[in-house]
């Protein structure tokens, strides 16, 4: 399941451009591998914040056995590992010396440990003997990502097999889950094993990622407040449908323009979906969205599997059943932002009923 999809980003910014196109390609092979599969909850491009650091990861899979970090590298002609671990890449007709996306990674694996062991008590269950399981001790595989147009020189005698082109990243995920469970099958001891969370945690988890999320802060400063807002149509969003590094992207902004982030909703990734655009009819939220166990207004949207009310004040959920009043039918919720919309695919109608504060 696609928890947190793709932000579009705007931007003049070659290598900002390169690396959302990188990471958009990635994004849409996720989407298309596991947006209908439950055991896998995919979030794409979050970031914490914790005691003045930051942790920025490209593309994060939780799964019962531990959680995948995934590192997109825009690399559209080569990129070589020797056999001790370091990176250069074929740039400007030279080769140039680059960080280890697999040591970053590792290193955002080790921060988010400790940013969930700082709420281990509320995320994971009191066990009724021994110690509660420790995030510290929860396995977290890494795995780089590079453009389908890029060339990988490997290792002598290593297969690097954590590095893979973009739409080979879903087989890989796959593997290490099923590992896990093969393992976990065969009653063997393992460390890997060992670690698993019970099926009530993952949800509990996947919804704190989610509200813990904090977006990076915009640069207003070189906006010109005078100047009209840029157009849907000049944003600079890559052909996601048909992912190709190679692609072009147009790149006539005014050279003050900011970096702007647009959020992606599902439909971006699968167009062909969408049979037409609905009308949005009103926008305006209602203000009769309410906790059903203790009344409360003080809620928030939220999507484990499907959306549902978190409420803020008691902690527990309520449904989302809206229901069209022109034909009865179940209406389906897409999210925008904090906006969320609720639309009747028969009658091709859509209506903004919340926003989350």
């Amino acid at each position: 399941m696609i928890i947190k999809e793709l932000d579009r980003i705007e931007t003049t910014d070659k290598f900002e451009q390169a690396g959302y196109r990188a990471e958009s390609q990635l994004a849409f092979y996720l989407n298309r591998e596991f947006k209908d599969d439950p055991l896998f909850l995919v979030f794409n491009n979050l970031r914490f914040e914790k005691a003045g650091d930051a942790c920025q990861i490209d593309h994060l899979v939780l799964h019962r056995y531990g959680m995948i970090i995934i590192e997109s590298k825009s690399v559209t002609t080569r990129v070589e590992v020797n056999e001790f671990g370091e990176w250069k890449r074929w740039f400007n007709n030279a080769w140039q010396g680059m960080p280890s996306p697999i040591l970053q990674a590792q290193r955002q694996g080790k921060f988010l440990k400790d940013y969930l062991e700082d709420h281990v008590e509320t995320l994971r269950n009191k066990p009724i003997l021994g110690r509660r399981a420790q995030f510290t001790k929860m396995p977290i595989d890494v795995l780089v990502a590079i453009s389908d147009s890029g060339i990988i020189n490997r290792p002598i005698n290593d297969k690097l097999k954590t590095v893979c082109k973009a739409d080979q990243i879903a087989d890989k995920v796959r593997e290490i889950v099923s590992e896990y469970r093969k393992i976990d099958s065969l009653l063997t001891f393992s460390l890997k094993s060992a670690y698993l969370f019970d099926m009530d945690e993952v949800p509990r988890i996947s919804s704190f990622l989610l509200t813990q999320h904090k977006p990076a802060k915009i640069k207003e400063s070189f906006t010109n407040t005078n100047s009209k807002p840029t157009s849907l149509s000049a944003q600079i969003v890559p052909d996601i449908k048909s992912p190709s590094a190679s692609n072009p992207i147009a790149t006539a902004k005014p050279a003050s323009l900011p970096k702007k982030i647009i959020p992606v909703t599902p439909s971006d990734y699968q167009k062909s979906d969408v049979s037409h655009n609905p009308v949005v009819k009103t926008v305006k939220p209602t203000s009769t969205n309410t906790c059903s166990h203790c009344q409360s207004p003080n809620i928030s949207i939220l999507y484990v599997h499907s959306y549902f009310f978190k409420c803020n004040d008691c902690g527990k959920n309520t449904a989302i059943k809206n229901i069209c009043p022109s034909c009865g039918d179940r209406e389906k919720i897409r999210k925008s932002g904090l906006q969320f919309f609720s639309g009747c695919e028969k009658c091709g109608t859509s209506q903004l009923f919340y926003t989350n504060p």
